[in-house]
This record gives structure tokens, sequence and C-alpha cells, in this order.
């Protein structure tokens, strides 16, 4: 998977050491570089995220979303999940989100007032 230079491409050329290698070519390799980057960025650098915080990341199970409740929880912090669905609950749980919000069933302001 490549990504750097030419994005998505289909086709690159670029640096071995840029390259990340996949044991096969599907469909849910293509984000997976662009959504751990992003979570990381925005926990680390723009939030600053410290041991002990309380985080909510809104939508926990998707792309990014499931990289920034891993990184937080490693992080020493008390994670909040909000999605959608009681199979996206169930994938929050397996990653160790603290707090899980259907957002769907529950009110979401009354979950964080708690």
């Amino acid at each position: 998977v490549c990504f750097v230079g030419s994005a998505f491409a289909e086709y690159s050329r670029c640096k071995a050491k840029l390259l990340w290698n996949i044991p096969e070519a599907s469909k849910e390799y293509v984000g997976l570089r662009i959504s751990g980057l992003t979570a990381c960025a925005m926990l680390e650098q723009t939030g600053k995220l410290k041991k002990g915080e309380k985080v909510l990341i809104t939508a926990a199970a998707g792309g990014a979303g499931h990289f920034a409740v891993q990184f937080a929880k490693l992080s020493g912090c008390e994670v909040f999940g909000t999605c959608g669905s009681d199979a996206k609950a169930k994938v929050l749980k397996k990653l160790g989100c603290d707090h899980i919000i259907n957002y769907k069933t529950q009110d979401v302001e009354a979950e964080l007032k708690r």
C-alpha cells in the first residue's frame, strides 16, 4: 500500500521504505494508513492527549474512530465512544472502549453527564 505523493494511486513509484507490506490486495487495506495517521495526529498533535483525560470519540467504530479508541486507551485515557448500532457497540467493547453510547437508542448528552 502506497500513501506518499500519489495518495491512493493504483500504481506509484516510491522508495520501498515508504511502503507497507500487506498480506493480500483488498479494499480493506486502502484506507488503513490514512485512518491511523488521522487518528494519531488528531489525538497526539492537535488534542495533546494526556494520561487520565476523558476523551469523546464520535463514530468510534469507523475508520479513524477505531484507531482513535485504541490510541486513547494506550495513552491511559477514559474513552467514550459513539456509534449507531448494536453491532458497532460490540466492536467498541472489543476495542476496550470504556463507555459506549448508541446515539440511535440513547441520549448522548444525558449519557455524557452521568
